[in-house]
């Protein structure tokens, strides 16, 4: 029994259906290699935030994304899209404006 196919009695779900049903969505975005692909969990922003930009502007953050423990950081101000399990966009080459790695998560938000 290899990591993949291991399940948990309480739930009944192989690691990957966890993995999958956690990050359902896609956030694409040209990278140094090309253009790349992240699994990542988008949901609408709690309470107001801002980010100031470069410009001085200040920008209302509309999603907090949550990513894999683990995954390659992301520049501030990459343009990216997204999208969900369905392949419906959530958002369309729009500016990321923060990205963070903790010690047990990886946030970002636009």
């Amino acid at each position: 029994m290899g990591l993949l196919s291991l399940t948990y009695p309480t739930r009944g779900k192989s690691f990957i259906e966890m993995f999958v049903e956690q990050y359902p969505d896609t956030l694409t975005f040209n990278g140094p290699e090309g253009e790349s692909y992240v699994k990542c969990r988008f949901r609408p922003a709690k309470g107001t935030r801002y980010a100031k930009k470069q410009d001085g502007s200040e920008v209302l953050f509309r999603f907090d994304i949550a990513f894999p423990i683990g995954t390659e950081p992301i520049l501030t101000g990459t343009i990216v899209s997204a999208f969900d399990k369905s392949g419906a966009v959530i958002v369309y080459e729009q500016e990321l404006l923060d990205f963070h790695i903790g010690q047990l998560h990886c946030l970002g938000g636009m």
